[in-house]
């Protein structure tokens, strides 16, 4: 009767060694994509794309002697161009996909088909992230010697957002009065993380899934056409815009449009659509990818 303990104790011992060795390639897989040319490379053009969107505030804020709070990212990222080059961005971070260098060989060998594909899913995510958390930052750190730091709008945003000041210091973005009227700076730059962070990992998976079952051309291709669609949106008759912006993932990271309407129609989707439909499309990738690497041969190449 005593037998069975032993055999608990020895799959006890070693699910603890697959949990170890799993925390172990996930810190690895992650410090491998995050400190790489590749991502300082994204990270350093977004930055400079910022500064470039930045300064007109910087001398506004200068001119009419107001600080300038720093929940500025929202704006940024829901005006048309500044999404497109940053989402530009996004695609080239993900496209080494499907992450099958040569040195990744180990690591299958190591954890198992099952548990490395959990951790690029993981990594994907850990990566979003990241990379919209970096950017909600640079905005702190660029306006370091204006920055009013407040947990509200400001008299400046307002100032720029209801007058002429947008024209006349040439703002290369706009200022919602209404998003601003409607959300809390934390609550508005905290629904940009986070739906920001999901749609950027629905098209790192979907490059992902796309890749193994295809090839790597056609998934950046179908990245580019995904984020090329938020022309479409914004182009299209306003009555039929909220129903085209349902299709159209990237979109709905200009969050400052949401519950806003235009000839009486929303320019948005509700954020509990959104959320539903990113955590709908991030499980069907998620589980093609691993249908897929449990069933494929793998096939190596060099680091590029």
């Amino acid at each position: 009767m005593a037998a069975p303990w032993p055999c608990r104790h020895m799959a006890a011992e070693k699910e603890d060694m697959s949990r170890m060795l799993y925390g172990r390639f996930f810190r690895q897989a992650l410090t491998e994509r995050v400190f790489c040319s590749r991502t300082y490379s994204v990270v350093f053009l977004q930055g400079v794309i910022q500064y470039l969107y930045m300064c007109p505030i910087v001398r506004a804020s200068k001119d009419m002697e107001c600080g300038a709070s720093p929940w500025v990212f929202p704006f940024l990222l829901s005006n048309l161009f500044f999404l497109l080059l940053f989402m530009v961005g996004i695609v080239y971070s993900f496209s080494d996909v499907p992450f099958m260098q040569n040195k990744n060989m180990y690591q299958v060998i190591r954890t198992g088909r099952m548990r490395w594909a959990a951790g690029q899913i993981s990594v994907i995510f850990a990566q979003a992230f990241l990379l919209m958390a970096v950017n909600a930052l640079f905005p702190m750190l660029l306006l370091a010697g204006s920055c009013e730091y407040t947990l509200e709008w400001g008299k400046l945003y307002h100032t720029l957002a209801l007058t002429g000041g947008s024209e006349a210091y040439r703002l290369l973005f706009a200022f919602s009065y209404e998003a601003m009227k409607r959300f809390l700076p934390l609550e508005l730059l905290g629904l940009t993380v986070l739906i920001g962070t999901l749609v950027i990992a629905l098209v790192g998976l979907l490059m992902f899934a796309v890749s193994l079952y295809i090839n790597r051309s056609v998934a950046v291709t179908l990245a580019f056409l995904m984020v090329v669609m938020i022309y479409l949106v914004e182009n299209i008759h306003p009555l039929l815009r909220r129903g085209t912006a349902m299709f159209v993932p990237v979109n709905w990271m200009r969050v400052t449009q949401i519950g806003i309407k235009m000839h009486d129609s929303f320019m948005q989707p509700s954020v509990v659509y959104m959320l539903a439909a990113l955590a709908v499309g991030i499980t069907v990738c998620a589980g093609l990818i691993c249908i897929k690497i449990k069933r494929m041969e793998f096939q190596w190449y060099k680091e590029e």
